[in-house]
C-alpha cells in the first residue's frame, strides 16, 4: 500500500494540476453548474481552482455552455 498518495485534479479554467482538496468541484445539475461543497452530488464533476478568474473562464467555456444547453433541452423535451 502506498503512503502519502494525494489525488491530483486538473483545473478546467487554467489547466493547472493540483491536489483534489485544494480544488472546487462543480456538477451539472438541472441545466446549470452547481458548486459541490461536500463532494457528494451525483454526476461527473468538473474541478476548478479557487480563483475568480478560473471560475469565470469555466463559466464562459464553450464546452461547458454546450453541455448546459444539451442538459436544458433534454429536461424540457422529456417525453416519457
Amino acid at each position: 500500500m502506498r503512503r502519502g498518495h494525494v489525488p491530483l485534479r486538473t483545473c478546467r479554467g487554467c489547466g493547472h494540476k493540483g491536489p483534489q482538496a485544494e480544488m472546487l468541484r462543480f456538477v451539472l445539475a438541472a441545466g446549470e453548474l452547481v458548486a459541490d461543497q461536500l463532494g457528494a452530488l451525483a454526476g461527473r464533476g468538473i474541478y476548478c481552482c479557487n480563483h475568480t478568474t478560473c471560475r469565470e473562464r469555466l463559466a464562459k467555456s464553450k464546452k461547458i455552455r454546450k453541455r448546459i444547453d444539451r442538459a436544458g433541452r433534454g429536461t424540457e423535451e422529456g417525453s416519457v
